[in-house]
């Protein structure tokens, strides 16, 4: 096999990979609060961080345990809590200790930051509240619970929280093209304008 013929092997190769590569590079589980008491992971590909987590309820109006503890800084309650059912702003499974979540992409269109808060029904050990900061434009993820006592572990409720951020809209539907795509097919092209000039 010549040069030319590895060449175009390697790039073929490579725009394929390209063209099947959808999971997120690098991603890591993140904690949420400390793993002596409840606790739960979420990806870093839905989740920037764990801003908080602690014992009683969420999505409760003036009473949020959460907009009334010392992380909730410019955090708002967005919208109403939601259930298993889902509503305008998302909806949840859960099968065992992990589940799903799913928001509404329009919620990203006003530039806010996002958060999520999990709510576990637990009998009041804790932790119970688990709050993130959500990835920018993200609408679903997976995440898992860690039930550290013999009480609960049923997911209760969701609630959707917002600031102001520097979060731009969602773009439109123009496709950007992967990078290692790119780079396969220009070696294909190198590959076969050689073949030509040596015709």
């Amino acid at each position: 096999m010549n040069a030319r013929a590895k060449i175009m092997g390697t790039a073929a190769s490579l725009a394929l990979a390209a063209a099947c590569y959808v999971a997120p590079a690098g991603a890591v589980a993140i904690l949420c609060e400390n793993p002596a008491n409840n606790h739960m992971f979420v990806d870093s590909a839905y989740v920037s961080s764990c801003i908080d987590a602690g014992t009683g309820n969420i999505g409760n109006g003036p009473n949020d345990d959460f907009l009334n503890g010392p992380s909730a800084g410019d955090w708002a309650q967005l919208g109403d809590e939601f259930n298993a059912g889902g509503n305008t702003f998302g909806s949840w499974t859960q099968t065992g200790l992990s589940g799903t979540f799913s928001i509404n992409p329009a919620l990203w269109q006003d530039g806010l930051d996002l958060a999520i808060g999990f709510k576990f029904g637990t009998g009041g050990t804790p932790d119970e509240w688990f709050i993130y900061e959500l990835v920018d434009l993200v609408t679903t993820g997976n995440w898992d619970f860690v039930k550290m006592f013999e009480t609960g572990g049923g997911l209760s409720h969701i609630q959707l929280y917002s600031r102001e951020g520097d979060t731009p809209p969602p773009p439109t539907n123009v496709p950007e093209p992967a990078t290692l795509s790119l780079l396969g097919l220009g070696l294909l092209g190198l590959g076969f304008a050689g073949r030509r000039r040596k015709v």
